[in-house]
């Protein structure tokens, strides 16, 4: 499902449908996706649902100058995701394959899109009805395996 997708008659999707969206989901699994120009800040406290809140702000540039587009639109809410995952949530964020796939289900609506990295931050998706993908990652918090991983671009083949 991509940003349009989540659009409706009565405009964005609201936060509480969002939210009874999301009751189904584990503690580990990525969030649901955002519509377009919305950040998903993560709440603190660890829950078994991602806690979405919907923003109407554009992606932003993290410090280097790298534009933030997924599962967070801006430093805050990477600041935010990151210390979530330092408590021992959302570990998927940790390995850009899994950052990959997951954007790649929720915004192309892959059902199992196979990764292949091809270097630091960058992983090319095949997904089994013929999508190609390649996509780029950022570590926007802190670099390292214990840094979380966020999508800076993406192109569809």
């Amino acid at each position: 499902m991509d940003g349009a997708t989540t659009r409706g008659a009565g405009g964005l999707l609201t936060a509480a449908a969002l939210a009874a969206l999301l009751a189904g989901c584990g503690g580990t699994s990525p969030p649901a996706p955002q519509a377009a120009g919305s950040s998903a800040a993560l709440s603190a406290a660890p829950s078994a649902a991602p806690s979405v809140t919907p923003q109407t702000t554009a992606p932003q540039a993290a410090p280097n100058g790298t534009t933030l587009l997924w599962p967070v639109t801006d430093l805050a809410a990477a600041q935010e995701l990151q210390t979530r995952v330092d408590g021992g949530a959302q570990p998927w964020t940790l390995d850009p394959e899994e950052v990959a796939v997951s954007y790649a289900t929720t915004t192309y609506g892959w059902t199992n899109p196979e990764p292949t990295s091809t270097g630091p931050g960058s992983v090319d998706l095949t997904d089994p009805s013929g999508g190609t993908a390649h996509v780029t990652l950022v570590q926007p918090v802190r670099a390292g395996s214990t840094g979380i991983w966020v999508v800076s671009a993406a192109t569809r083949g």
